[in-house]
Order: C-alpha cells, then sequence, then structure tokens
C-alpha cells in the first residue's frame, strides 16, 4: 500500500510542480493583469483539482483491495 501512496503523492507533486513552473513563467511573460493569465491560473486550479480527485479514487480503490483489513 506504501508503495501507491508514494506513486500518488509523487504523481500529484510532479503535476503541482510542473503548473506552478507554468504560472511561474506566464505571469513573469503576461503579468497579472493580462486575461490570457487569470485564464492560465483558473485552467491550471481545473488540472489541480481534477488530478486530485483522480489520484484519491485510485488510491481508494487500491486501499479497498490491498490493506491487510480486507484480507
Amino acid at each position: 500500500m506504501w508503495a501507491v501512496t508514494g506513486w500518488a503523492a509523487a504523481t500529484w507533486l510532479r503535476v503541482t510542480l510542473a503548473l506552478t513552473l507554468l504560472l511561474g513563467v506566464l505571469w513573469l511573460a503576461l503579468g497579472t493583469g493580462s486575461g490570457w493569465f487569470w485564464a492560465a491560473v483558473a485552467a491550471a486550479a481545473l488540472v489541480e483539482w481534477h488530478t486530485t480527485r483522480a489520484l484519491a479514487a485510485e488510491w481508494g480503490y487500491e486501499a479497498r483491495y490491498t490493506w491487510w483489513w480486507t484480507r
């Protein structure tokens, strides 16, 4: 189970860091006065939300079938 937990945490961290770097570059290039920047922030928030929900669902599925109390 720890392997799945580690995988989910590492995947979430990679996605979060990639989105943070992307938004940082866009912030430097466009500035906060740009509508495109705020559209990218909204899109990044949706990607983060979807990723978190998908990883939590995958972790929960794995937990139901591999933890010791289900054996």
